[in-house]
């Protein structure tokens, strides 16, 4: 289940270092985090906090936060049961107390960040609204009174996470493109059916 990098040996040793009702707080704070669909543990401010009483450097602080997140995903692309996870973390380095205290708060949290992260979207943007509109080219310098019909698509874009910031797109299709647009749709739409 786990890949053994040595940033992840270096962060299981932080672990190890950590007071066990401490990394239990951490752990429990990135559960939560998760299962919330966020990004960032802690604030700057909180990590700093942190940071001083487990007495680590602010490195130290965030990389025994960005190891608690990765064997976190990791359980959770795998699908592992609590006990497993428990015994991958020992055999990895990590003490049996603090393996007992991923495997009771995976056991606690597995369902909902496992629920949240197959809900989150792995595209930067998503597609909100879409506007079209035909337009008529009738003439250009090089070529007088010729009717081209033009398509204009206005895509309103936002980013996951509720973010409200949004971003419009516009393009631009003849007929051509627009029908080589409209394959690739039906090629992707014909993909999503077979998956049912």
């Amino acid at each position: 289940m786990l890949n053994l990098t040595k940033r992840l040996e270096s962060g299981l040793q932080l672990a190890n270092r950590t007071d066990v009702v401490k990394m239990k707080g951490v752990v429990s704070r990135v559960c939560v985090t998760l299962t919330a669909g966020r990004s960032q543990v802690f604030t700057e401010e909180e990590e700093d906090k942190l940071s001083v009483s487990l007495g680590l450097s602010s490195d130290e602080m965030h990389q025994l936060v960005t190891t608690t997140l990765h064997i976190l995903h990791q359980a959770a692309q795998g699908t592992v049961r609590p006990g497993v996870l428990e015994e991958h973390l020992v055999v990895a380095g990590l003490t049996q107390d603090r393996a007992e205290v991923f495997g009771q708060l995976w056991a606690m949290h597995a369902r909902s960040i496992l629920t949240t992260l197959r809900n989150q979207s792995l595209a930067q943007y998503q597609l909100e609204d879409m506007q079209w509109s035909l337009q008529l080219e009738t003439a250009t310098r090089t070529r007088a009174r010729q009717a081209r019909p033009l398509a204009l698509l206005q895509l309103s874009l936002s980013t996951p996470g509720g973010s409200t910031e949004k971003e419009n797109v516009a393009v631009q299709m003849d007929r051509q493109q627009l029908f080589q647009l409209y394959q690739q749709l039906e090629q992707v739409q014909g993909q999503l059916d077979s998956l049912r």
